[in-house]
């Protein structure tokens, strides 16, 4: 090693850089050498001359480059800030406004550099996280008197929301945007960063029951730009890949995916990219679909540890927000209410999923797939239920999912949740039968059940197709052995 040229190639110095956070790093290594040399030279190494530098040395200095390169990546100055703040007030006010499309369309046309007046993805990213480090400084925010709604948070995000909420609840959103990005595409990031701003902003105007537009214009006022930008996006969605990491409602879902026997189990599986027996792939699954993301909001909702009833049970107060982590509309009340008409989706499997009707519920118990889930949080031990108290368990630093090693703990928490949705408080073989129609080895699903297996397919975790039910393949490993575990069942 005599020149920047072989160490920058080295394996070594390039696994050093990935793991200090290089953000939008070129696609020569040499270019990136050469852009860190003035900061390199202010601690006396000249990148032309590498051979006798000592090597931890070397590693400390370029830490702190690297640290004020990817500042710089994240910092924008001047108009660059201008049009920034401009394009997250843009993004902000689509999503308000209820115009995903075009939340969409602008955040598809954000790309690692910035080009004709849009912001690159760092620039969003940095000044969204910055500012959400801001409002969570003090105030309604950090109380959480002013609650940030992730429930329309989309499928390509809502994975990450949770974790940059509570990173900004720190003032660490802004540090952390370099680990983020190494667990995520970097346009999911962008995206997850701009929907928390606009969440922001509209829990600041509940809160004070002012107007959206005019908290965004407090918190984040519209600048002038000496240089005119180039023409926004058209409000037509731009049909491109990176659009479908925008913060908006869900696209339609996509066609049914063809559905094949797995040959070593009766198990129906969807056909996907990558090898289900893949553990990186198994891993990806999980953590993307939206019962993992729930988990980390009932973490988040549970922080250190939250009151619960005598019974262990959500306070009434508190059962909107912990149903809210899996996707149900419910109400704690304190007077029994007749119950609203059901989905016609919730008797039939060959009708489409439609919306469910908020449930007004004195108990928590009222909510079985809620109970299903609480269950299962505590059977994987990553919450421990106290007499006063909801906590973190045993294994709750086990969970924290940041790493494809852990796809064993993630297929564990996966399995005990689907047994319990299928069996909790049923009576005879109704669970078991349900298990074996969705494993595709019978024809009978109790009708009673039919929701559980809804609640199963909106949490990401199987797939209902033509009145069947399909395992999408990489999670066929966990869904199957949840199932199987439910198919023994009977009260």
């Amino acid at each position: 090693m005599t020149d920047s040229t072989s160490r920058s190639h080295d394996p070594e110095f390039q696994d050093m850089l990935a793991q200090s956070g290089v953000q939008h790093m070129p696609e020569q290594g040499d270019e990136l050498m050469q852009q860190l040399a003035p900061m390199l030279s202010a601690d006396g190494i000249d990148v032309d001359n590498l051979g006798d530098v000592d090597q931890s040395q070397l590693e400390t200095a370029m830490a702190r480059a690297i640290e004020r390169h990817n500042l710089e990546l994240m910092t924008p100055v001047s108009d660059e800030r201008a049009r920034t703040i401009n394009t997250l007030r843009d993004i902000s006010q689509a999503l308000d406004a209820q115009q995903h499309d075009r939340a969409v369309d602008i955040l598809g046309h954000i790309g690692p550099e910035a080009a004709e007046g849009i912001p690159s993805a760092g620039h969003v990213t940095g000044v969204a996280m910055e500012s959400l480090d801001a409002w969570y400084a003090n105030g309604a925010l950090q109380t959480g008197s002013a609650r940030v709604s992730q429930r329309e948070a989309p499928r390509s995000v809502r994975n990450i929301t949770p974790d940059v909420e509570a990173l900004a609840r720190k003032g660490r959103a802004y540090r952390s945007i370099g680990s983020l990005l190494r667990r995520n595409p970097e346009s999911a990031v962008v995206g997850a960063s701009a929907y928390m701003v606009a969440a922001a902003v509209a829990a600041m105007a509940e809160h004070r029951q002012a107007s959206f537009d005019d908290v965004l214009n407090e918190l984040l006022p519209a600048q002038k730009v000496a240089d005119a930008p180039a023409a926004k996006p058209a409000a037509e969605p731009a049909e491109e890949p990176a659009a479908k990491n925008a913060p908006a409602k869900e696209a339609p879902a996509e066609q049914p995916k063809a559905a094949a026997k797995a040959e070593d189990k009766g198990v129906n599986t969807a056909a996907a990219s990558g090898d289900q027996n893949d553990p990186k792939s198994r891993y990806t699954a999980i953590v993307e679909t939206r019962f993992m993301a729930g988990v980390k909001e009932f973490q988040q909702w549970m922080g250190d540890s939250h009151p619960v009833t005598g019974t262990g049970l959500p306070k009434r107060a508190d059962i909107q927000d912990v149903a809210a982590t899996i996707g149900i509309e419910a109400e704690g009340v304190a007077k029994k209410q007749d119950p609203a008409e059901a989905s016609a989706s919730d008797s039939d499997l060959s009708v489409p999923a439609g919306t469910q009707p908020t449930r007004y519920v004195q108990s928590a118990q009222a909510i079985p797939e809620l109970m299903a889930f609480l269950e299962a949080l505590q059977a994987s031990e990553l919450i421990a239920v106290l007499s006063t108290k909801v906590q973190p368990g045993a294994r709750a630093q086990t969970f924290g999912f940041e790493d494809f090693d852990q796809v064993a703990a993630a297929e564990e928490l996966v399995a005990d949740y689907v047994r319990e949705t299928l069996t909790y408080a049923t009576e005879g073989d109704a669970a078991a039968r349900t298990a074996q129609f969705a494993l595709g080895n019978g024809t009978d699903v109790d009708e009673t059940l039919i929701p559980r297996l809804r609640q199963l397919e909106s949490m990401d975790l199987i797939e209902i197709q033509n009145g069947s039910v399909v395992i999408p393949a990489p999670l066929s490993a966990a869904v199957g052995n949840g199932l199987e575990q439910a198919a023994q069942h009977t009260a």
